[in-house]
């Protein structure tokens, strides 16, 4: 038989198949040592009693997540608020480049629009988020409280959820459960509230599981973050990968123009004349000196 692991529960796998029903599976030493099950992987199991099966063979993924620890994804949603806590590009843009290195979709979702219009960051932060949309990314924008705009969102959001395998992740605090609590009406997620001295919300989410909900969505919840390493990953897999350094680097002079210190560099001079956002490229220069400084793990 055949199946997605939607939940693991120490030794215990939880294996949805393609006629909705759920399997409790064990895996076969002799497969562990090979693969380590991750939730999101499509396996073979064999049947053994009501219920209840063995992994014989877990399938070559198409990606694959560290942070969180999950597998073959289509799309990721990334749940940041714009106040409360204040909207931080640097965490959002980080996550983004990940992402996209790993040639997933990311969807941006902004939480507590309401909060943050009543403040005097509201045009400061709103350009930027804006600048996403001009970027081309998919955004989604949510007030604190439900109202008319509130249900279209969740409603247009919705349907990018339709046939995919979708993951909902942000830090801490941003309103991801609380999101997420609109589409998993019978799995309601609890949540916690902020913790202002900190300026960063209390984890509620503690494991990764995938939940199936009717049109063919799969949606998984993740716990929340405050800040995550880039494991894995390179600087070339960011110049090879990112949606809005690739729109300029046809105009750099060295293919291996990493954007920084080159001259008739094409991204540097879309940054001077305002098509790539100030912000997102310092954010960048940041990403950049994280990796060439990290440390080696062996």
């Amino acid at each position: 038989m055949n199946g997605k692991i939607i939940q693991i529960d120490s030794n215990i796998s939880f294996v949805l198949t393609k006629d909705n029903k759920v399997y409790e599976v064990f895996i076969k030493g002799n497969v562990k040592k090979e693969t380590k099950p991750l939730v999101g992987d499509d396996v073979e199991f064999e049947f053994i009693e009501e219920s209840k099966g063995n992994i014989t063979k877990i399938m070559p993924r198409k990606n694959e997540i560290y942070r969180p620890r999950i597998a073959n994804v289509d799309q990721v949603i990334i749940v940041t608020s714009l106040f409360e806590p204040l909207f931080a590009s640097y965490i959002l843009n980080k996550y983004i480049f990940m992402i996209e290195a790993k040639k997933i979709k990311p969807i941006l979702l902004f939480t507590k629009n309401e909060l943050l219009n009543k403040t005097k960051f509201y045009d400061e932060v709103m350009q930027k988020v804006n600048s996403y949309k001009d970027i081309g990314y998919e955004v989604f924008i949510l007030d604190n409280i439900e109202n008319v705009k509130y249900n279209k969102e969740i409603k247009n959001l919705r349907l990018k959820l339709v046939d995919k395998v979708s993951f909902f992740t942000g830090q801490t605090g941003a309103g991801k459960s609380t999101t997420l609590n609109n589409y998993l009406v019978d799995h309601q997620i609890k949540t916690n509230e902020i913790s202002l001295k900190l300026n960063r919300g209390k984890h509620t989410t503690t494991n990764v599981k995938i939940y199936n909900l009717p049109d063919n969505i799969l949606i998984a919840d993740t716990p929340g973050f405050s800040s995550f390493e880039l494991v894995n990953l390179e600087v070339e897999n960011i110049l090879r990968t990112s949606k809005i350094l690739n729109k300029f680097n046809s105009n750099c002079k060295f293919i291996d123009c990493i954007h920084i210190h080159e001259k008739k560099c094409g991204v540097k001079d879309a940054v001077e004349a305002n098509d790539i956002p100030l912000f997102i490229y310092e954010d960048y220069k940041k990403i950049y000196e994280e990796i060439s400084n990290r440390k080696v793990r062996y």
